[in-house]
């Protein structure tokens, strides 16, 4: 089992599994509603609590479409201000600290110069928001992650596993990147992905609740 891993479902009744199978960090999702498919997709403080008080430290990733398939109007400067808003919002519920990350996702192999554009004003909005709180990731293609961080909108890049991606490629071939989601769709002990950490990026904005953000 990966160090990392990645889930939209609810981890508690699976705490024990995943810490004997050798798991550090679960990362789990901020959005704006679940959905009938995805019912747990939305990380609650009870869970915060219980990977707390097992040991296990956490990091979150904000997706609702993520402008998958195509829907680059989801991610324009109106909705990276309202989904900071939401992300804001969810992480003082479950206590999360400041200067711990926060994850955005871009779930589409954008790379036209004006899609682009859309993307980066998605960050602009979302980084202004959270300032001064926590770091902000991006979730995506190499060429997504380029664009935006090149920008100065985030400063971690999580390398999404579909390879075949713009970009990808060749940002896994640097040292710029902090996660890469290494293989998808793991399926025991629940559904899963698992990730790689950079050995550049130990500190990938994982964290735990009462102390801060891991060193």
């Amino acid at each position: 089992m990966y160090r990392i891993i990645d889930t939209p479902w609810n981890t508690t009744a699976y705490i024990p599994q995943l810490k004997s199978g050798g798991v550090e960090t679960v990362i789990r999702y901020y959005n704006l509603e679940d959905s009938s498919s995805l019912p747990q997709k939305q990380f609650q403080p009870e869970e915060a609590s219980a990977l707390a008080a097992a040991g296990l430290t956490m990091a979150v990733v904000f997706e609702q479409t993520g402008g998958a398939d195509g829907k680059i109007g989801d991610l324009d400067l109106a909705n990276g201000s309202r989904d900071a808003a939401q992300a804001l919002k969810l992480a003082a519920a479950i206590g999360q600290p400041h200067g711990s990350a926060i994850y955005f996702s871009v779930d589409y192999d954008y790379y036209e110069s004006a899609d682009l554009q859309t993307v980066e004003s998605y960050f602009a909005a979302v980084s202004k928001a959270l300032k001064g709180a926590y770091r902000l990731g991006v979730y995506g293609s190499g060429t997504v992650a380029s664009a935006v961080v090149g920008a100065g909108h985030a400063e971690l890049i999580w390398l999404a596993g579909s390879t075949g991606w713009s970009g990808t490629e060749q940002m896994l071939a640097t040292d710029k990147w902090a996660l890469f989601q290494s293989e998808m769709d793991i399926n025991k002990p629940l559904p899963h992905d698992g990730n790689t950490a950079s050995s550049a990026f130990p500190n990938f904005g994982q964290f735990t609740l009462g102390s801060g953000p891991v060193s």
